[in-house]
């Protein structure tokens, strides 16, 4: 029996697959001198949520202490531009507080429903060959990884993870958005140009990330040039129109702090934005645009914040705000004395442990011993997620690894210098 036109065509439509959007979003810090990072998610969880892209199908990952936090002049509310809206409002919050983890974020890109069962909504996505993946992930980084609150992911563990993905066919498309100083080095000369993935950052290998939008309110800078720079033109712009590299120019002319690059496959410079933010929503053309010029580089953010407090402050008060600073300055010299002492013990040689310091690497070849080395200075000196400054050092670690030597005599040596407990505060 013939089959007719009519017929054929339905059971050609039927073997079509569909296309799906998922989105994993992740804040990787907490506290409230890094307000801007999880500001910046929930932001982006508006872009998304706005245009189209359904709840079960958005996988957010921050700390969760904002909103309620002794420090919020407007509890409930969060904001990431002056006089915004607050982006907190309905946002999915899948994993909080200690389920923000590499490994977690690693199985909710896998899909491993298993395990992440019974860890904060359980919630992975579930794409597949024909769909689209968009990844927003911002907080501190340096060279070759980016921080979680009490941990941290390297590059070489994430390109893995994404290679595989590719070669399970678990997508057909991926874009990411990485806001972190040093974000580039997490894919320069790492990534191939032929496995469906583009990505832009906030800075190159070498270069900080900057924040924006001091909040005199809020006393902390409620932005960061880079996420502020994409969603506000997401926010205003037809994404059913603007491409991925429009949007990467108007960004790399709006982050003038820094030089956002883009690595992956060139081709996907012609896909349209709304291909992995949704198509959802026409652009709001009358939403006002701000000057960024305020920004400061991500590191030096404690310290712009205590200077313009100071700056409104009078008396008494601003006596105390001046010795705040000063001891915080003393513990970042606290911190590269340490640092310092450490290459010294592992060269032998004070001069050439300060032209390691000076001179840093930020080319990453040998992986096993860097991340033995960067484990190390964080477990035994300073931990990361409280101690940001303490990233600013790594890249003298890697100098070490990179000039031979061995990774047991630079731990053996942070063991023996880093003998003085926990600490906190050196940010």
């Amino acid at each position: 029996m013939k089959l007719t036109v009519g017929v054929l065509a339905l059971l050609s439509a039927l073997s079509v697959v569909s296309a799906d959007n998922w989105a994993v979003l992740v804040a990787g810090s907490y506290s409230w001198s890094n307000y801007r990072h999880q500001a910046g998610v929930c932001h982006a969880y508006q872009v998304l949520h706005d245009h189209g892209i359904p709840d079960d199908h958005i996988v957010v990952m921050m700390y969760d202490d904002l909103a309620d936090n002794t420090k919020n002049p407007t509890p409930g509310i969060v904001i990431n531009e002056p006089d915004g809206p607050n982006v907190y409002e309905g946002i999915v919050k899948d994993y909080t507080g200690a389920d923000v983890t590499p490994e977690v974020f690693f199985s909710v890109l896998k899909g491993e429903e298993a395990a992440v069962a019974g860890i904060g909504s359980g919630k992975v996505i579930k794409s597949g060959p024909e769909d689209y993946v968009f990844i927003n992930m911002v907080d501190h980084g340096n060279t070759g990884f980016f921080s979680f609150p009490h941990s941290h992911l390297y590059a070489d563990d994430l390109f893995q993870v994404i290679k595989d993905m590719h070669s399970n066919n678990q997508y057909k498309e991926m874009v990411m958005y990485m806001e972190s100083c040093e974000s580039g080095s997490m894919y320069d000369g790492i990534y191939p140009d032929n496995i469906g993935f583009y990505v832009t950052t906030s800075a190159d290998p070498t270069e900080s990330s900057y924040a924006c939008y001091f909040d005199d309110l809020r006393d902390t800078y409620i932005g960061d040039r880079f996420g502020c720079c994409w969603m506000e033109n997401s926010d205003t712009s037809d994404l059913t129109t603007l491409t991925l590299g429009e949007q990467y120019q108007i960004i790399k002319e709006c982050n003038l702090k820094s030089h956002s690059p883009w690595y992956g496959q060139p081709s996907m410079l012609d896909e349209v934005v709304g291909t992995f933010m949704g198509m959802g929503k026409k652009p709001n053309s009358f939403r006002q645009w701000h000057s960024k010029d305020d920004a400061v580089p991500s590191e030096d953010v404690p310290v712009a914040i205590l200077r313009n407090k100071m700056n409104k402050a009078n008396g008494e008060e601003k006596i105390a705000l001046q010795a705040e600073l000063n001891t915080l300055l003393k513990k970042r010299e606290f911190v590269q004395e340490i640092t310092k002492n450490i290459a010294t013990l592992v060269t032998g040689d004070q001069e050439l442990a300060e032209h390691y310091m000076a001179n840093p690497k930020r080319k990453v070849n040998d992986w096993t011993c860097y991340k033995r080395a960067v484990d190390a200075f964080n477990d035994k000196c300073f931990q990361f997620g409280e101690n940001p400054f303490a990233m600013k050092m790594t890249p003298t670690l890697l100098n070490l690894c990179e000039n031979n030597f061995s990774a047991d005599n630079i731990v053996r040596r942070i063991e023996e210098v880093c003998n003085f407990g926990s600490v906190t505060g050196f940010e």
